[in-house]
């Protein structure tokens, strides 16, 4: 995909157009983010948006050495300082139309959600009329973004014709969480005066199933089904060039056999309608697939109470279908040990394995991840994502590699999102926490040595789940 070219007329235009796409289209927010940093690259670079905020700073700090200057009667330095103050409101006010959005663009540290995944519209306040204009104003910009950028053009009509196939239905898991939240009697009532018989009848449904122990046989909650994730296989036949380059990164090919009997364990997944009726689950009612250990039931639980998400925003519901990917394979390192440097945390901008906040690392992947899988590894970026290893393909792949069995933890792909919607970042495999199974959620600016970062190259269809 090229990148040089600019959008037709002013550069800056396309850029807000940009963001407000990627926070729509959250699993593709990167791609977005990136043609946004090299629209914004042409105005101002992010070494001058470093250089412009830390004159802000300066800018913050000077009246109060003027004052202290007036105060002795220092009258030369009071006029040294006010002329530095004005070239320095000159300079940053040239800039400003441009540091304004440069800060949605180089200084990214949240994580949006996909509105349009399964049960996550409690989280970003999503009616089903919200979510039918969220939908028409992300095809607009696409459209807009497709007569504009033509270097881009077949990406924006690629997610166009995505969007076009969206169906954004009345029945959500808003609506299904707002009536967990209320009296059901009153909702009854509220809806057998209006008329609204098949309201009130999926009101029955509701509470019948809310009713019911849930068990291997029990019906699968309507916010944690998904048409739309693949349910084919996700291989890849890499060319020698990139085989060769993940080569030099410190990243191997591994294929991950298909898993599809735990796939069915997706049916217990979090739902906003029982999330708080901590009673209706039991994970160890639920039957697991032969052979599989008990220590898999704490991984399980995760999934039944919380809602996972993947660093894209979508929920992460994986179909473990088989699978191609590449991953950093270095064995876990024991204590005092430290894994070697590589050429792929240099190309990140990371200064070492550990020691790093989820935050530094979305930072790192987000401002250089596309680059990598462009000029290092010859692969598409809208086609393909460098994220921290999967949960589940550090689960698949871990008893093989000998993950899981030391006193550390590792950065996995994704967050856990608290009810009032804050988000922890996944982590798991620590030896003295269940190994393997290991599985929980770590402040995002958490940065102890004690957690390392592995990277693996996926296909993004696998974190697309409509």
């Amino acid at each position: 995909m090229a990148t040089n070219s600019v959008l037709d007329g002013d550069a800056l235009a396309g850029v807000p157009v940009l963001i407000e796409t990627g926070d729509v289209d959250t699993v593709y927010r990167d791609i977005y983010l990136d043609r946004a940093r090299t629209l914004l690259g042409a105005v101002l670079s992010p070494e001058e948006f470093e250089r412009v905020e830390q004159l802000r700073g300066q800018l913050a700090t000077l009246p109060l050495q003027v004052g202290r200057a007036v105060e002795h009667g220092n009258w030369p330095l009071v006029k040294e300082l006010t002329g530095h103050i004005q070239a320095l409101r000159q300079t940053t006010q040239r800039k400003g139309p441009a540091m304004a959005l440069a800060r949605d663009v180089y200084a990214v540290t949240d994580v949006k959600l996909d509105p349009f995944s399964p049960g996550l519209q409690q989280f970003v306040q999503g009616s089903a009329s919200g979510l039918a204009a969220l939908r028409s104003r992300a095809l607009e910009h696409l459209a807009t973004l497709g007569r504009t950028d033509a270097a881009w053009r077949g990406f924006y009509e690629g997610r166009r014709a995505a969007f076009e196939k969206l169906a954004v239905t009345g029945t959500t898991a808003a609506a299904s969480e707002s009536m967990e939240r209320r009296d059901p009697r009153v909702v009854a009532a509220e809806a057998l005066k209006g008329g609204d018989v098949a309201a009130l009848g999926k009101l029955a449904d509701n509470m019948i199933a809310a009713a019911q122990p849930r068990t291997q046989e029990s019906t699968r909650p309507a916010a944690a089904s998904s048409s739309a994730t693949p349910s084919t296989d996700l291989l890849t036949a890499h060319s020698a060039e990139t085989v060769e380059g993940a080569r030099r990164l410190g990243l191997a090919p591994r294929r991950l056999a298909a898993r599809t009997e735990f796939a069915s364990l997706r049916e217990y997944a979090w739902n906003p309608f029982v999330s708080d009726r901590p009673e209706q689950i039991n994970v160890q009612r639920v039957a697991l697939p032969a052979g599989t250990p008990e220590a898999f039931r704490e991984r399980l639980e995760m999934l039944m109470i919380h809602p996972l998400v993947n660093s894209g925003g979508a929920r992460h519901l994986p179909t473990l279908v088989a699978e191609d990917v590449l991953i950093e394979d270095f064995p876990d390192f024991g204590e005092g040990e430290r894994p070697p440097a590589s050429e792929l945390l240099a190309l990140l901008g990371l200064p070492a394995r550990c020691g790093l906040s989820r935050i530094a690392i979305e930072q790192a992947l987000l401002a250089r991840g596309a680059r990598v899988l462009a000029d290092a590894l010859h692969l598409d970026p809208t086609a393909f994502r460098l994220v921290c290893i999967p949960p589940d393909v550090h689960l698949r792949l871990g008893e093989t590699e000998g993950w899981g069995r030391q006193p550390l933890w590792t950065h996995f792909d994704g967050y856990l999102v608290l009810a009032d919607g804050r988000k922890r970042a996944l982590a798991g495999g620590h030896a003295k926490f269940g190994g393997l199974y290991n599985l929980m959620g770590l402040s995002r600016d958490y940065d102890s040595e004690r957690v390392l970062a592995r990277f693996a190259v996926v296909r993004r269809d696998r974190m697309v789940v409509w």
